[in-house]
């Protein structure tokens, strides 16, 4: 999908982007296959529990890289704000397991993966001033499709074993949620600070959960319930405070519009 839209974005004569803008293109396909992987050998070394729990860190990474990068430094407001809703989070992990296995290497698996996903979103925002969103994902998820070919090549595993029904189930996953989550999740990138995007994803576990609820009547407890309560206090709290709204104000201002 992503690359019959570049083409159709070369065919339209729009402008694509500088060498530079393709360079960190590069590296962050680089380090999204790395977070991918990286998250999927941690749950299979500790519990996705652990794994998730060190997700919900990711917009701390990515707070401190936005005051050198981007000149971003949220008012005491918004960070309370945001712990807010991390800890909600939090209490949403914890309450849905029966709690880490604490195994080291899968822990720093976990802490591997959590930066990388930092990184590859902070180049994400970077790249929006010199590359638009249409060729920017096209090359982060062809580089992302080479780095980890390479690594079932020397990893020695067998692909083959995967299922006909798996690999559609995959193919649909890469096409509606992957493709279209990272088109909006890029897109705005040059209107909104570094530091709201992360903030935003840690309603994942409480989104997926409603649609389970109501797509797949799995049932949801009372922790769901007040977990994902506190999220979205957390979030709206940060968001609405004056401290959210001056680091809104800012990014519209220093943006450029980049399609």
């Amino acid at each position: 999908m992503l690359a019959v839209g570049l083409v159709v974005h070369v065919l339209s004569g729009r402008e694509i982007g500088s060498r530079r803008g393709f360079s960190w293109a590069v590296v962050a396909g680089v380090a999204f296959s790395m977070n991918q992987m990286l998250f999927f050998t941690a749950v299979k070394r500790t519990s996705v529990v652990d794994a998730s729990l060190m997700s919900t860190l990711s917009p701390i990474v990515v707070a401190i890289v936005a005051i050198p990068l981007f000149g971003e430094r949220p008012a005491r407001a918004f960070r309370l704000w945001s712990l807010l809703a991390m800890g909600g989070a939090v209490f949403v992990v914890l309450g849905s397991s029966s709690g880490p296995t604490g195994d080291f290497v899968g822990m720093l698996m976990a802490v591997g993966s959590t930066v990388c996903f930092a990184g590859f979103f902070v180049i994400s925002k970077l790249s929006r001033d010199d590359l638009s969103v249409v060729a920017f994902l096209t090359t982060v998820m062809f580089t992302s499709g080479l780095v980890v070919s390479a690594y079932v090549l020397v990893a020695g595993l067998s692909p083959g074993s995967v299922g006909t029904k798996d690999l559609w189930t995959a193919l649909a996953m890469a096409v509606v949620p992957g493709t279209l989550g990272h088109v909006v999740m890029t897109w705005p990138l040059n209107y909104v600070p570094a530091n709201v995007p992360p903030l935003m994803r840690l309603a994942g576990p409480v989104v997926s959960g409603g649609l389970a609820w109501v797509i797949l009547g799995e049932g949801a407890s009372l922790i769901h319930w007040i977990g994902g309560a506190i999220i979205v206090i957390g979030q709206a709290g940060a968001i609405l405070s004056k401290a959210g709204q001056d680091l809104v104000a800012e990014a519209r201002e220093t943006g450029l519009p980049v399609t």
